[in-house]
């Protein structure tokens, strides 16, 4: 039997010691020759007797038992860590038991073992995944959506959720969860240093609980829905400061959570961090990046439009837009009233608000923004004197408005009122800062809106000299290009054409006859019929007019009206010879309005035709004279404010018999008297007092045509 390398030790110190006395009682012999010598010797023996027996029971009955295990445990691998009884011998000896733990032991470590490489395997997969969703630049609510599902599966959990920090309110709000309602997710709002969750996010500290309903900081009864009363809450936590949790519930497993589990959710939070913030700097950096491309794109708009109501509503669309309002009005300074009147105005507002509602220079707000120039956010409304009375035009319940000064050169010219709903977020200081940046550049680009607003009025007022100047030589003619425009504009916006083509169109309207400047007077006033060779002359008006606004800075819509207002829809007008769709569609419109006016006005040679005649005579030359879809559609508008100007017409005399003062003669929203009462043949009172126009010579030549 192999001796074991405990039994050799012993035996070799067993036998230095008996050789050393040995040598000590031979040594004595030779000094002492009596019988302390012999004593010494039989002790001797007596003690190498005693060191033999011991050093037989130490091999038999330890050196060699632990040999066998030592073999057997050197065996195990290829034993399938089981027990070999065959080597190990009777089942009811002690080396079989010793044996038996040690195997159990063994099994325990390599089950161990191999839940720890697990785990450390879970862990460096996390952490990939969470370094795989920063480096890709997820928004944040899919990096979110990441992180909780990594929790979740990481941890075995069958509910979880993520609570991100509101630091403008101090609350912790549901960001995304796994089993949990999506209505419950909307409405939980915990406070910092309330419930669980808030207290976790005050102190910084995770807290795992076992058995919440016997936690000595939150006894309370766990929810029936967990099959555990297990559950961690751990801190976000971004250089010590914290912008949210992580809570996970309930094992699938059904077991509790342990310090391991918690271990892990620490990496998980440090790197969901982390995550997080990289998230929120990347969506900051597009939103900044969208907030620049934004305003250049609405600068860029703005400083394309000069009609200064058009210029209004397309700043304040802008505005709502840019910060997600409801609703935004604007106000620009009356210096004649001393206050700030609603110009335009956007959203679910009263129409009343735009002639009723006012801010005085001397109120609070008002005297705060000349002598300021600053925004101010306002709260709480209905106790705001300035705009307690707001309320009564809005159509919704408010939360907040921005009041936005705009300036020119130091000089308050209006307010800008951008206005927010009661279940709308709060308005941000990047919101206030993003309105301040576009209003100032709105405020410069209205100026001079109102500026080249002024400078056109002067020049149509000139023009309007000019050709009224004109048409006061022949009263037949007089009012034409005034009546000539409303019809142009009356079909402009029957065919819903935009507002600037139709501010074109009116400039055009009222220019188109301005090259008769250049005609004989003459040929003007003749009351007989146009030589050959005068029609020849006064064909060339077009050009002439077209001549005459070459060097003013005119759109080509407008210049195309003047030249091209007697081209005809066959080819045979002038003085260009154009045809069908040829033929500008702002020159097609005045035609049919100047032809009209033609046909509804008296002449020294024949009274204004009847309406039936008048609708007939464009029927018929639709597609010859006339655009025929334009044609059309006229004929068709004239009849329904006709029918309307009948049904009103027959109403007055109704409220003139019962009442004994006649009411004020019906107007239009923009103060003008409608077009059935001006041109309806019914009466022959004109807009400008007289009593009948005469029709152009050149008319005369024409209706030849018609008829």
């Amino acid at each position: 039997m192999k001796t074991s390398r405990i039994g050799i030790k012993i035996s070799y110190t067993i036998g230095y010691i008996l050789a050393a006395g040995l040598l000590a009682i031979f040594g004595a012999f030779y000094f002492f020759h009596d019988s302390f010598a012999a004593v010494i010797t039989i002790s001797m023996i007596t003690f190498a007797s005693v060191m033999a027996g011991v050093t037989f029971v130490i091999q038999k009955k330890l050196s060699e038992p632990l040999h066998e295990i030592v073999r057997y445990i050197n065996d195990v691998p290829s034993a399938d860590n089981r027990v070999e009884e065959a080597r190990i011998g009777d089942k009811n000896t002690e080396l079989y038991e010793i044996c038996g733990a040690i195997n159990t032991i063994i099994e325990r470590i390599n089950d161990a073992s191999i839940l720890l490489n697990k785990r450390k395997v879970i862990e460096l997969q996390t952490v990939n995944q969470i370094s795989m969703a920063m480096s890709a630049r997820f928004n944040l609510e899919e990096v979110l959506k990441l992180i909780i599902d990594l929790a979740t599966n990481v941890l075995d959990a069958r509910y979880s959720s993520l609570m991100l920090l509101d630091e403008d309110t101090n609350e912790l709000t549901i960001k995304v969860s796994n089993g949990m309602a999506e209505e419950i997710m909307k409405k939980v709002r915990i406070k910092v240093g309330q419930g669980i969750a808030g207290t976790v996010a005050y102190e910084g500290k995770p807290y795992l609980s076992t058995n919440i309903e016997q936690d000595p900081r939150f006894k309370k009864a766990a929810n029936p829905k967990f099959d555990t009363k297990s559950f961690i809450v751990f801190p976000i936590k971004l250089a010590e400061k914290v912008i949210g949790v992580i809570s996970v519930n309930d094992k699938k497993s059904h077991d509790i959570f342990t310090q391991s589990d918690l271990d892990l959710l620490n990496i998980l939070a440090s790197q969901a961090a982390v995550a997080i913030d990289n998230s929120r700097l990347y969506q900051q950096a597009e939103k900044k990046v969208e907030e620049l491309e934004m305003l250049f794109s609405a600068s860029k708009v703005m400083s394309s439009i000069l009609d200064v109501s058009m210029l209004l509503r397309q700043v304040l669309e802008t505005c709502i837009h840019i910060v997600f309002a409801k609703a935004g009005m604007i106000l620009l300074f009356n210096e004649n009233s001393m206050q700030f009147e609603v110009k335009t105005s956007h959203g679910p507002i009263d129409a009343r608000c735009t002639y009723e509602f006012r801010i005085d220079k001397n109120s609070d707000i008002g005297e705060r923004m000349v002598r300021d120039l600053n925004a101010e956010v306002v709260s709480n409304i209905d106790e705001n004197i300035d705009f307690a009375d707001l309320t009564n035009y809005l159509k919704f319940m408010v939360k907040q408005i921005i009041c936005m000064p705009l300036h020119s050169k130091q000089k308050l010219t209006g307010m800008l009122l951008i206005i927010s709903e009661a279940n709308q977020n709060s308005f941000t200081m990047n919101d206030v800062n993003l309105l301040s940046a576009l209003s100032s550049q709105a405020a410069v680009v209205i100026e001079n809106a109102r500026l080249y607003e002024g400078m056109k009025d002067q020049f149509l007022s000139t023009i309007r000299v000019a050709t009224n100047a004109l048409e006061f030589k022949d009263a037949y003619t007089s009012g034409h290009s005034e009546r000539v425009t409303e019809y142009a504009v009356l079909l402009a916006k029957e065919i819903n054409l935009p507002h600037e083509i139709i501010e074109h169109i009116r400039q055009a309207a009222i220019l188109h006859d301005i090259g008769k400047i250049g005609i004989s007077e003459t040929i003007l006033t003749k009351k007989g019929r146009l030589t050959d060779e005068e029609f020849a002359t006064i064909k060339l008006h077009p050009a002439i007019g077209d001549s005459i606004v070459e060097p003013m800075v005119l759109h080509p819509i407008v210049k195309a009206g003047i030249r091209n207002h007697h081209e005809r829809w066959d080819g045979r007008g002038y003085p260009d010879g154009l045809a069908g769709e040829q033929i500008p569609l702002g020159a097609r419109i005045i035609a049919i309005a100047d032809s009209y006016d033609a046909m509804t006005s008296n002449r020294p040679y024949r009274d204004a035709l009847g309406m039936d005649k008048v609708y007939n005579e464009f029927i018929r030359c639709g597609g010859s004279q006339f655009d025929p879809t334009l044609a059309e559609i006229f004929v068709k508008m004239l009849r329904r404010i006709n029918n309307i100007g009948a049904v009103a017409v027959e109403k007055k005399e109704d409220e003139q018999q019962a009442a004994s003062q006649a009411p004020a003669p019906q107007q239009n929203t923009d103060g003008k008297t409608p077009m059935s009462v001006i041109s309806s043949p019914a009466t022959s009172e004109r807009k400008d007092g007289a009593s009948g126009a005469a029709q152009p010579p050149e008319k005369a030549k024409e209706n030849a045509e018609l008829k």
